[in-house]
């Protein structure tokens, strides 16, 4: 039930881009929306109050590269016929374990970077409705990428299927993004696959450069931000030359053993965001190769770049919610402090994907918020504890007893 007001009393927010404690804060919630948040805040006579000392309340979670089609898997098991079945059952329903995956462990905001497109827009319609219990949902439809590129030449994608787009040119380009990104219902960001594969095993066509120009310029024509799959470091070069905004993805074939100083100039003065998925590549790599990795994005982070925690949730071993919570823990590891970890699924995605509704605890942004046991600026695994997710002032999680709330008068 989402209550015309509610408020949040006695814990510590975490305010702004910047996420500042602000002790013994109120969070007025009126209609879906942040009405207030301080330490002096008016509660209104009609408001429900819920008291939450020793609690801290920040921002919903953002996963800023899921994929919401494929079934949840285990690396190296093959699912059986009764998996199989529920796989499709799930699909048709919109992803109900996806969905309640990713609120029980605050993720109020995802970013699906390549589902089938019709079914992508209709889950978000009626998400955006709250027919659907789950996330919000930000959304790039389909794939961009070339007929010898990932995911045709990977895992057989079809190059008619609704969850790529494989231009032969760049008039068609500019033709096939302009019909994503404008209309009644544009999708929130453009996705480009510009990967030329591993040269000794699995060689991959890139896009064509003009190709990969048109889709770039027509989206940002349009507003729209362009996010890039990429392996190595010409790719790299040439989707920096073509000027996209967010690079998914750091794998060995990349920079491994170090960034080439123009290259990683070229990133943070451009503001290109890296969101480097380690919640993928350190269940697969080895432990030396997971630190390298590791070791390049401290520098990276290092240099002024802006880091965005992501999952890659959809691949083998990643699950809803849980990979998060595992790349932020990650990307401490590669020597983020915990405000930044915070952040790097809070604000500094909200900023890439251009959005002021979401990412932050401040008057004017939509209600989507986590609240949780403890400090976790001081522990991150304070982000494990979750007391209660709300989705704009909706209470979709609560694990608290309700012996603190009441109406009408604040708790001492």
């Amino acid at each position: 039930m989402n209550n015309h007001l509610l408020a949040l009393t006695g814990a510590t927010a975490l305010v702004g881009d910047t996420m500042e404690p602000c002790h013994g804060a109120t969070v007025l919630i009126q209609d879906g929306r942040i009405a207030a948040v301080g330490p002096d805040v008016a509660i209104p006579q009609a408001a429900r109050i819920l008291h939450l000392p020793g609690r801290t309340v920040l921002p919903g979670l953002i996963d800023s590269h899921v994929h919401l089609g494929p079934p949840e898997t285990t690396r190296g098991v093959r699912p059986g016929l009764l998996a199989r079945s529920k796989a499709v059952v799930d699909w048709m329903r919109f992803q109900p374990g996806k969905r309640r995956g990713f609120l029980r462990h605050g993720v109020t905001t995802v970013c699906s970077l390549g589902d089938e497109n019709d079914w992508v827009h209709d889950f978000r319609r009626k998400s955006a409705v709250a027919e659907l219990v789950g996330p919000r949902l930000l959304i790039a439809g389909p794939i961009f990428t070339s007929p010898g590129g990932h995911p045709v030449a990977t895992v057989g994608a079809r190059p008619d299927a609704d969850w790529v787009r494989v231009p032969r040119s760049p008039d068609q380009a500019r033709e096939q993004v302009g019909a994503l990104v404008t209309g009644a219902d544009p999708v929130d960001v453009v996705k480009v696959v510009h990967d030329r594969g591993d040269p000794r095993r699995t060689p991959l066509e890139p896009l064509e450069p003009a190709i990969l120009q048109a889709i770039v310029e027509q989206a940002h024509h349009h507003g729209k931000k362009v996010a890039a799959h990429w392996g190595t470091l010409e790719d790299l070069a040439e989707l920096l030359a073509a000027g996209v905004d967010g690079l998914h993805h750091l794998e060995p074939r990349g920079p491994l053993r170090g960034w080439p100083p123009h290259l990683l100039t070229a990133m943070v003065d451009s503001g290109v965001t890296l969101a480097p998925t380690l919640a993928v590549t350190d269940a697969l790599l080895d432990g030396e190769t997971a630190a390298l990795l590791r070791s390049r994005v401290a520098e990276f982070h290092e240099a002024g770049g802006t880091l965005i925690a992501a999952s890659d949730s959809g691949m083998p071993s990643v699950h809803a919610g849980s990979g998060l919570i595992r790349d932020i823990a990650l990307l401490a590891r590669s020597g983020l402090t915990a405000r930044e970890a915070v952040r790097a699924a809070t604000s500094a995605p909200a900023q890439a994907l251009g959005t002021d509704q979401i990412g932050a605890v401040e008057a004017g942004r939509a209600a989507d918020l986590l609240v949780v046991d403890g400090d976790p600026l001081a522990r991150l695994d304070a982000l494990r504890a979750v007391v209660m997710v709300l989705r704009e002032g909706r209470i979709v999680v609560d694990r608290t007893s309700r012996k603190h709330e009441s109406h009408g008068t604040q708790q001492p």
